[in-house]
């Protein structure tokens, strides 16, 4: 008897959402009653995010001190992440404050979160385990473990091979919670059929209109990026963007598949030196662009707040911009390129604007398991920025780039 194979992450979303629409569409009443499954979900995005925040950005920090004291060689690629990091930020950001993809579908905090407001729906209330599990952490918010979490890294990089220890069991412990998270997004659908099937039951079918415009301003946005800032950097380095991307075509479509850019690296890493990149070079930076250049993940983060605090009607000006940008530059050391790392980060960074509650997270879990082109941009990005510390510190081969018809 043949085995029924099991439908993909991406195609579970699709049907999750698409089943979510036509409850919300045909039965509203009982489509109201689904939201416990997005709000259960919160409870436990809300259960892990502090201890994940502040083992994953403590190790990040730490790592980050480290390959800066590699010398000349750290010093250019801590430059480099840092930069393209930045614009790939700003990128979202701009993006969304100008197309304004949230507008039009004003929120509170009370309609998503309460029941109060729902029509024959059964008030069920959230659980207590994440806030017996933060006081257990020290009643610490985000930003408090933000902070302790830079602390505690930059001090055990200090500290060298007497906090190796302490920093193997913190990277350890952080690996664990990344797997955690790993599982959790399998019942990411169920969060997405409930949230879904609740908009679009109370306000109509009308309110998926903001995910639509969200997620095709992302997919451009992550494009236009690829061509023109990494384009620019490939040709600094001497590489056509285009034909590096088709260069790298086994590992894309491998990271297409998965949904995760970490799967790519091994590949990547060979393809690298194989077009002349040196072994020390890919080596160190590879590895560390995976936590601090992920160009497509640090693009969503940005674009994604903007789009909540839009759709609740939030005005965000110069100073919120600018908090919402520091915090992501940190928050974003944790979006390790692991499936569902870099919806953490964005759960940490939405402490930066604090009239935004962390329950607008159910209004873009739907389309999280969508994103293709975020994983895609990490791994392109990592590749191009690689390419460029060779060429900028002199040990890029030009033979090897003839030979696989990059330039």
């Amino acid at each position: 008897m043949k085995r029924l194979s099991v439908p993909s992450p991406f195609a579970q979303m699709a049907f999750a959402i698409a089943g979510g629409i036509l409850l919300g569409y045909f039965k509203p009443s009982l489509a109201m009653q689904m939201k416990p499954l997005g709000d259960w979900f919160l409870a436990a995005i809300r259960l892990l995010i502090v201890p994940i925040v502040f083992f994953t950005v403590m190790t990040g920090i730490g790592a980050l001190v480290q390959v800066r004291q590699v010398g000349r060689l750290g010093v250019r690629i801590f430059f480099c992440f840092e930069l393209m990091s930045t614009l790939a930020l700003l990128a979202g950001l701009l993006a969304a404050h100008f197309a304004q993809p949230g507008a039009g579908f004003p929120l509170s905090a009370e309609a998503l979160h309460g029941a109060s407001g729902i029509r024959g729906a059964a008030a069920i209330a959230m659980p207590d385990l994440p806030q017996t599990v933060f006081q257990a952490f020290g009643k610490s918010s985000i930003l408090q473990a933000l902070l302790f979490a830079c602390i505690c890294g930059v001090a055990t990089a200090l500290l060298g091979r007497r906090a190796a220890g302490f920093s193997a069991r913190c990277d350890r412990i952080g690996a664990q919670l990344l797997k955690l998270v790993q599982w959790l997004m399998y019942l990411a659908p169920l969060a997405a059929f409930g949230a879904i099937a609740f908009s679009v039951g109370r306000y109509g079918v009308h309110s998926v209109t903001p995910l639509i415009r969200l997620l095709v301003l992302l997919y451009a946005t992550t494009g236009l990026f690829v061509l023109v800032p990494l384009g620019l950097l490939a040709r600094r380095a001497g590489i056509r963007i285009g034909a590096f991307i088709r260069y790298l075509k086994e590992e894309l479509l491998l990271v297409f598949g998965t949904s995760s850019s970490v799967t790519a690296m091994p590949g990547l890493l060979k393809k690298l030196e194989m077009a002349g990149c040196p072994r020390i070079v890919a080596g160190v930076a590879i590895p560390s662009g995976y936590s601090f250049n992920l160009n497509g993940s640090n693009i969503y983060l940005a674009m994604a707040v903007v789009f909540l605090a839009q759709a609740f009607g939030i005005e965000l000006g110069p100073g919120e911009y600018l908090t919402i940008l520091a915090v992501a530059m940190v928050t974003s050391k944790g979006a390790s390129g692991v499936a569902g790392s870099a919806f953490m980060a964005l759960a940490a960074t939405i402490a930066a604007v604090p009239a935004l509650p962390d329950s607008s997270l159910l209004l873009i879990v739907g389309i999280e398991r969508l994103l293709k082109c975020r994983p895609l941009a990490n791994v392109i990005g990592n590749g191009v920025a690689c390419m460029a510390i060779a060429a900028w510190d002199g040990r890029l081969e030009k033979d090897a780039l003839d030979r696989q018809r990059l330039r």
